[in-house]
């Protein structure tokens, strides 16, 4: 009687173990993501670093806030022909493109005599907003951005001007994707800045 029991135990828990190697789960393929930095500074031969002299009455002016749109997160985007965005599958950017565009912001105020950035409540204030950032196929794969710079005044009236630019990308990514970047985000801010130094 204690046998029988016993064996049927065994073959129950072999039956089990059966069952749970048969029936484990195969993992879905996914492809692998990539990252992609925007090169902000052009590589240059080795020289001395000379510092950018600030003329006296240069314009000062403190940033407040660099920002994206809800939509535009780390994905790269791609604008459809008729207007939709799909993100792409395998490529991302290693950060969110407003941090670059922040970083541009600032490179380009160190590199220009004409402004300069202060940390002063009686300053006129710059927020930036990156509306667009995507890739459209339309005649040729071009890199799209558009920024929206708020420059508030010490009379506290509030200037808006949007700044829109593109630059070309070679058609199989990554490509020169990470190059026409930086150029497109320094050409934004460069721009955006220009227009600070105008408000004067």
């Amino acid at each position: 009687m204690i046998r029988v029991p016993r064996l049927g135990f065994c073959l129950l828990l072999t039956i089990a173990c059966l069952g749970a190697v048969a029936c484990r789960l195969r993992r879905p393929d996914t492809a692998p993501t990539r990252m992609i930095e925007p090169q902000l500074l052009e590589p240059q031969l080795p020289e001395p670093a000379r510092q950018v002299t600030k003329v006296p009455n240069a314009a000062a002016v403190r940033l407040l806030d660099t920002q994206a749109r809800g939509h535009i997160g780390r994905r790269v985007l791609h604008q459809q022909p008729d207007g939709e965005l799909t993100e792409d599958s395998v490529w991302r950017w290693s950060s969110a493109p407003d941090r670059y565009l922040d970083t541009a912001l600032r490179i380009e105020v160190a590199s220009s005599p004409a402004i300069r950035l202060v940390d002063a409540g009686r300053a006129p204030a710059l927020a930036a907003t990156l509306l667009v950032w995507d890739l459209e196929s339309a005649g040729g794969t071009r890199l799209v951005g558009a920024v929206e710079f708020q420059i508030t005044g010490t009379d506290r009236v509030v200037h808006t001007q949007v700044v829109r630019a593109s630059e070309p990308v070679s058609a199989e990514l990554p490509g020169d994707l990470a190059a026409s970047a930086g150029r497109l985000l320094r050409r934004l801010a460069s721009e955006g800045l220009k227009g600070v130094a105008n408000e004067r």
